[in-house]
C-alpha cells in the first residue's frame, strides 16, 4: 500500500522540482530553435507524465518552470505569461484526457486512447502559443505560424508518443510504492486512488 503523503514541506518540493526539471528540459530545447519560438520542446515529456504523477502540485512546478523558462530562456520578459498558458493548457488538457485505462497502457486500445491525449493537447496548445505570438506580442506572420504548426507537431509528438508510454509504465509503479503517486483527474474525482502528495 503506498504511503500516504500531505506535506505542505513535500508538496513544496515536488513544484520546486517539477520548476527546476521543466526550464532545464527547455534551455535544452534550445539545440533546436527559431527566432522567437522553441521548435523542439522537451518539457512536452514531463506535460505527458506530471498530471498523472503528481496532479496540481505538478501543475503548479510546470507553470512556474514555464514562467522561468520564458523569462531567461526565450527573453519574452512580460510576454512570458503566454509559456504559462500554454504549460497550463497542456497539462490540463493531458490530466482531463487520460482516464485510468490510458495511464496503464497495457492495451492497444489503452495506448491508443494515451496517445491520442497527447496529440490533442500538443496540437491546441502549439495552436495557442503560434495564435497568441501572431497578434501579442506580434512575432509571427499567420502564414508563417501556419507554416511551423506541423513540422513542430509532428516533432514533438514523437518524442512523448515514444518517452511518455515508457516512463508511465516502468517509473510509475515506484511512484505509488513511494507515495508520490497522484493518480488520473478521474481516479482522483472518483476516489479510486490513494491520495498522495500531489492531491
Amino acid at each position: 500500500m503506498p504511503l500516504i503523503i500531505t506535506s505542505s514541506a513535500k508538496k513544496v518540493s515536488i513544484m520546486a522540482i517539477s520548476a527546476a526539471l521543466y526550464a532545464s528540459l527547455f534551455a535544452l530545447s534550445f539545440i533546436v530553435t527559431l527566432p522567437n519560438f522553441t521548435l523542439l520542446y522537451l518539457p512536452i515529456i514531463l506535460l505527458g507524465v506530471f498530471p498523472v504523477w503528481f496532479g496540481w502540485s505538478g501543475l503548479v512546478g510546470s507553470v512556474i518552470g514555464a514562467l522561468i523558462a520564458g523569462v531567461f530562456v526565450e527573453n519574452l520578459g512580460s510576454f512570458a505569461w503566454v509559456e504559462m498558458v500554454t504549460t497550463l493548457i497542456i497539462y490540463g488538457l493531458n490530466w482531463l484526457l487520460i482516464n485510468r485505462k490510458a495511464v496503464e497502457a497495457k492495451t492497444k486500445i489503452g495506448l491508443i486512447s494515451l496517445l491520442g491525449a497527447y496529440a490533442l493537447s500538443l496540437f491546441v496548445g502549439l495552436a495557442y502559443i503560434l495564435w497568441q505570438e501572431t497578434f501579442f506580442p506580434p512575432l509571427w506572420t499567420p502564414q508563417g505560424a501556419i507554416a511551423i504548426l506541423v513540422p513542430t507537431f509532428v516533432l514533438n509528438f514523437i518524442i512523448a508518443a515514444v518517452i511518455c508510454p515508457a516512463l508511465i509504465r516502468t517509473v510509475s509503479p515506484k511512484m505509488k510504492n513511494w507515495g508520490m503517486y497522484s493518480g488520473t483527474f478521474w481516479e482522483r474525482r472518483s476516489g479510486t486512488k490513494t491520495r498522495a502528495t500531489g492531491s
